[in-house]
């Protein structure tokens, strides 16, 4: 069956990347979803769809999901993953993605996820924990990404984080991913853009290079995600929502905490961002042809459309084909 996957998503035009195909193949999805193994079996595993694994209790709303493998696929080609690499996952979902990028990563790399939500995070980790995966899980809000993998000019000295994929939708672009993403040419980051209020809008799936005011795009393409959660003092299972003023922001889950290559703790959380509008107003098929970037601090991008976020700009252009 993840043959059958691998040669879709090759015939569809979504994988072209001989490494992610081989990742594809090397790891069993069916591990990070028990439950439709045993509704649907390896048929139900392996369809090329998104998979909901958790929903609200109250409202039914979906609040995690296994992502479809073809924009998984798009995804990590936009990324651009090598042997050796500094990973950060922000949502680690059921950690089937998380467990990919460690394939790509490899023996000398090193593989973080982090989420908000401490269920969705042990349940990753047992998935991850059964392969015997190399790959770190831990709690967090990851708005505030994982400021252990900063660089550091030491000493000793500590290159930053390569590369940095998000698997929810956002409207900001923390300045955090920049400071810890290191300052090298070629350092990468992943997310969904949400530029539209309107649910019928794409989300603009950026990949975005490291530049020293912030962000240049390098490919844009269409994608639906959940929006990226925050942490609210009522928030169930989020760090620190136990009651205790003393509660950290971080908490190790897997490999247990002081393993080798741990990430250090970070700082205490900061507020939550409010969504903004109106903003961009873009058709789905439109997305791919955008330029986007990102611009820290108060010099305005001279791009046709600025979006103010918190300290920094979204400029967008439309490429004129």
């Amino acid at each position: 069956m993840r043959r059958r996957l691998v040669a879709h998503l090759r015939r569809r035009g979504y994988l072209r990347d001989r490494r992610i195909g081989e990742a594809f193949l090397d790891v069993p999805r069916e591990v990070f979803l028990p439950e439709e193994h045993r509704r649907g079996g390896l048929a139900g595993v392996y369809r090329d769809d998104a998979i909901v694994t958790r929903r609200d209790p109250s409202t039914r709303a979906p609040t995690s999901s296994s992502s479809q493998p073809a924009i998984m696929a798009m995804m990590l080609e936009m990324l651009a993953v090598e042997p050796g690499h500094r990973v950060l996952e922000i949502g680690a979902g059921t950690g089937y993605n998380a467990a990919i990028l460690d394939h790509l990563a490899g023996p000398d790399g090193l593989v973080v996820t982090v989420d908000l939500d401490v269920d969705v995070a042990a349940g990753a980790a047992r998935a991850l924990w059964a392969l015997g995966s190399r790959v770190h899980v831990v709690v967090a809000d990851g708005a505030q990404g994982m400021p252990g993998m900063a660089p550091r000019p030491g000493p000793p000295p500590r290159r930053g984080i390569d590369r940095m994929m998000v698997t929810a939708s956002s409207d900001t672009v923390p300045r955090a991913w920049h400071e810890q993403l290191d300052p090298g040419p070629g350092s990468r980051l992943v997310v969904p853009l949400r530029l539209s209020d309107d649910v019928d809008r794409a989300h603009a799936v950026t990949a975005f290079v490291r530049v020293d005011e912030g962000f240049d795009s390098v490919a844009v393409t269409a994608g639906g995600f959940m929006p990226l959660r925050r942490p609210t003092p009522t928030s169930p299972g989020s760090p620190g929502s136990s009651g205790s003023p003393g509660s950290p922001p971080f908490t190790k889950i897997w490999p247990p905490p002081g393993s080798p290559g741990s990430p250090e703790p970070p700082s205490a959380a900061t507020p939550p961002t409010r969504l903004r509008g109106p903003l961009v107003d873009l058709a789905r098929n439109d997305v791919s042809r955008l330029r986007i970037v990102v611009r820290y601090g108060d010099d305005r991008p001279a791009s046709r459309w600025v979006i103010r976020r918190d300290d920094h700009w979204l400029g967008v252009d439309r490429v004129v084909a």
